[in-house]
């Protein structure tokens, strides 16, 4: 079931990948916090290594981090978004991959992740799996950037850009977040909350800096 659900995640963000990049290309530009918390991601990672946006979809994140002199990457499950990721950002690295098996991600790559919203297309039983991935992949020492929409409701979309989907975007509680990173490993730096701009869908989101511990 997994598997499936999976599939027609990646397929729904392939059918919707150049619409999806033309709308949310430039949402740095109205988003002040979500700018000040990549700043502080790169702050906190220093010149460790690279850091990495996880579900990068058209790479805006991947492409603000960069902007900030970080060296990023970006991994997404949809083909079509690294496409048109790779497309808009030349300069930085894209792949194609799956949070739940990060098989070509060889142990302790990455100084830093920003998974923002990502984890919302991640069914509630594998969360632990994906965090067990991320810990995984991300250096001693290394920070990992989490958000995500506050709430314990699904939305689920047919149609997205006017076009064909089966998305499921999955909403959590802080309170169930914050013991599954530390079971996967990590040790929690901040926990922020904040309400949703104009231009956004009207939700609550969480922002997470947690840390992998130095060996």
């Amino acid at each position: 079931m997994a598997d499936d659900y999976r599939q027609r995640t990646a397929t729904s963000y392939d059918n919707v990948a150049a619409e999806y990049a033309d709308r949310f290309q430039h949402e740095m530009n109205y988003k002040p916090f979500d700018r000040k918390m990549l700043e502080l991601l790169v702050e906190r990672v220093g010149a460790m290594g690279t850091i990495c946006d996880m579900g990068c979809g058209p790479g805006q994140i991947a492409a603000y981090l960069h902007h900030l002199g970080a060296t990023a990457c970006g991994i997404d499950l949809s083909e079509q978004m690294v496409t048109e990721a790779g497309k808009r950002y030349p300069d930085i690295d894209f792949q194609q991959g799956d949070m739940l098996d990060l098989h070509k991600v060889a142990d302790n790559t990455f100084a830093g992740i920003a998974a923002f919203y990502s984890m919302i297309h991640v069914q509630k039983p594998d969360l632990p799996q994906a965090l067990s991935e991320l810990f995984r992949i991300l250096m001693p020492d290394g920070r990992l950037m989490l958000t995500y929409h506050v709430g314990e409701e699904v939305r689920h979309l047919d149609s997205f850009f006017d076009k064909d989907v089966n998305l499921d975007f999955i909403f959590f509680e802080t309170d169930d977040m914050l013991p599954l990173l530390q079971q996967a490993g990590f040790t929690m730096e901040e926990v922020i909350e904040r309400g949703p701009y104009p231009e956004e869908s009207q939700t609550r989101r969480a922002y997470l800096v947690a840390r992998k511990p130095a060996q």
